[in-house]
């Protein structure tokens, strides 16, 4: 009798299960980690799971893969956890000076994170000179440099520039401006084949110690640099171009003419933090050999930190003709203290 019983007892069993099932939606882990959440049919079998997803539509899965089948519960269910009011803060009204020490704040923690391009590599140099004796004079200057110089490009760029404000003393004692000086120069160096390369250098100066009002030139040539060593440097090359000359003395120097030109510089850095910087320039009318100019200077560098340093210089600006035959020398030792950046 009693086994008569168990068949029918058994799909009683089945059926009222997925009935029961079925009632809500169930969330059905398998063995692989997944979770699928459905409604169970009812016609599933002990072998097959037959699920109705909102999402994925009616799909089945094999009974032994499924290790865990419960209901979903409802958000309506889950008990929220109570909220913690915080009372809002007072505010507290800052004074003008910490207004202003915050704003300083910002400003530098902005200047530590700027960083120039790896390319880049530059320095500011500020300094000033004093003149005692016969002839006492104050003079300040400014003197900036900027190369740019891409990774494994064959071209080079480089800015030069300076300001010098001299002022003088009288015998009566007062002081006035006697200089008003500075020049900015442009050149651009591409390689073309090993170490061989082709410059165009735009320049342009006034001095007016020296009467010159206006002095532009440009010239394009060829050099080539010399590598002895990883700490050594040395370029030299020539070329020619055109200058426009306009000094206080009317004479036949005023206006364009043809110029050449030969260039020298030295790089040595012996040390870490020292380095020996060594230039020279010389210009000359080709119509008139006597009418010429030069500047050569000469500094030794030494890096205190990635941002100061000091430096000391030899510099000498010689005009053989500035009109009517008349020569100009102006030679100066000068301290200076280097931003790099």
């Amino acid at each position: 009798m009693i086994q008569r019983l168990l068949p029918p007892l058994f799909v009683v069993l089945f059926a009222g299960c997925n009935l029961a099932l079925s009632a809500a939606p169930q969330v059905i882990s398998l063995d692989t980690g997944e979770r699928v959440v459905g409604d169970v049919l009812a016609h599933s079998t002990d072998k097959v799971l037959y699920i109705q997803s909102s999402l994925l539509g009616e799909m089945s899965v094999a009974r032994e893969r499924v290790v865990k089948m419960e209901p979903q519960v409802k958000a309506a269910n889950v008990k929220k956890a109570p909220v913690a009011v915080v009372a809002p803060k007072k505010q507290i009204a800052l004074t003008t000076e910490e207004i202003e020490h915050i704003e300083e704040r910002r400003v530098i923690d902005t200047l530590k994170e700027f960083k120039a391009p790896d390319s880049w590599n530059g320095n500011l140099r500020l300094g000033m000179n004093l003149s005692q004796g016969d002839r006492k004079w104050t003079e300040t200057y400014a003197r900036g440099n900027l190369e740019i110089k891409p990774h494994q490009s064959p071209h080079f760029y480089r800015f030069n520039g300076s300001y010098t404000y001299r002022e003088s003393e009288r015998s009566n004692g007062s002081s006035f401006k006697s200089t008003d000086k500075y020049d900015t120069t442009f050149i651009y160096r591409g390689t073309f084949y090993d170490n061989w390369f082709v410059q165009n250098s735009i320049g342009g100066r006034v001095d007016q110690i020296k009467g010159i009002d206006r002095e532009i030139q440009e010239a394009i040539g060829v050099g080539y640099k010399f590598e002895p060593n990883s700490t050594i440097e040395i370029l030299v090359g020539g070329g020619g171009g055109i200058e426009e000359f306009e000094t206080e003395f009317n004479d036949t120097r005023e206006g364009w003419h043809s110029l050449m030109n030969v260039f020298q510089e030295a790089n040595w850095k012996p040390f870490a933090r020292t380095s020996f910087v060594q230039k020279f320039n010389y210009y000359w009318n080709p119509e008139d050999s006597e009418q010429y100019n030069y500047m050569l200077s000469a500094a030794i560098r030494y890096r205190l930190t990635d941002l100061i340093g000091f430096e000391f210089s030899y510099n000498k600006d010689f005009d053989n003709d500035i009109g009517s035959g008349t020569s100009k020398d102006d030679t100066q030792w000068r301290n200076a203290l280097v931003v790099y950046f």
